[in-house]
């Protein structure tokens, strides 16, 4: 059985580098980090790159939305310069060269999936589902993750091997019966939100769980201690230092 590590990258380890971007993946692997999560979007012309918004505002230096820009468009976009001058002209990269540089690197990823305006379920699972097949050679595991859940039922009957996990911001009430249906790996929630209940009820389903996104180290540790398998962290080196000390 798969296991999720304690800690994995939230967009990379987009504490030190801006997320989702090739140097926040450089950044993780130089501080230790395994495991790595970043975003699966769809540009217009179908092109799959990594980048979390609908809009380009927030992580680059332009404005517009991501369905409105082809691929010829990532040469001029700079989604670096608003996270620091040292980063100036870093690019959105293509699935394709997140999948094949991670694979050099031999991490673990958590692909989360977005599901998108006008942009169908059967093309976003049938896009992740051929570049992996084809760019992901890491010796570690791929975990497909989404907040919809239709995305992940559909990749299932893609990939029936596939390793999944349900995304939630809050826990709903007929989680049961969709993990059911879904068989994910593990669940994956906003911890302000997990109460111990939750926490007992899913792992006793059998199923792994996961926190997003924390970056206080206190609040990590009550986590892991109440019975939280993994952390999604902007601060993941921290995390990690932490555990590796506490090993020795």
């Amino acid at each position: 059985m798969v296991r999720l590590p304690p800690v994995i990258g939230h967009r990379g380890l987009s504490a030190l580098a801006p997320e989702n971007t090739c140097a926040a993946i450089h950044a993780a692997y130089s501080h230790g980090i395994s495991w790595v999560e970043i975003d699966l979007s769809l540009l217009g012309d179908g092109t799959a790159v990594i980048f979390h918004d609908d809009t380009l505002e927030r992580c680059t230096q332009h404005q517009g939305h991501l369905v409105d820009i082809n691929r010829e468009d990532l040469a001029w976009l700079d989604a670096g310069s608003w996270f620091s001058h040292e980063f100036a002209s870093e690019p959105i990269p293509t699935l394709a060269e997140m999948l094949s540089l991670l694979s050099t690197y031999h991490m673990g990823l958590n692909l989360e999936l977005k599901a998108q305006p006008h942009v169908s379920h059967a093309t976003i699972v049938r896009c992740a589902y051929s570049h992996i097949k084809k760019y992901w050679k890491s010796s570690q595991p791929i975990v497909i993750s989404s907040f919809d859940h239709d995305i992940l039922l559909a990749y299932r009957k893609a990939d029936p091997d596939a390793l999944l996990a349900m995304l939630y911001e809050d826990l709903q009430p007929d989680w049961q019966s969709v993990a059911h249906r879904i068989q994910p790996l593990s669940l994956h929630c906003h911890y302000p939100e997990l109460t111990q209940d939750s926490i007992t009820a899913i792992k006793s389903k059998g199923y792994q769980i996961a926190a997003y996104t924390c970056n206080n180290l206190n609040e990590a540790i009550q986590l892991w201690q109440s019975g939280i398998d993994t952390l999604f962290s902007d601060q993941a080196h921290l995390f990690t230092q932490y555990l590796n000390n506490k090993a020795e």
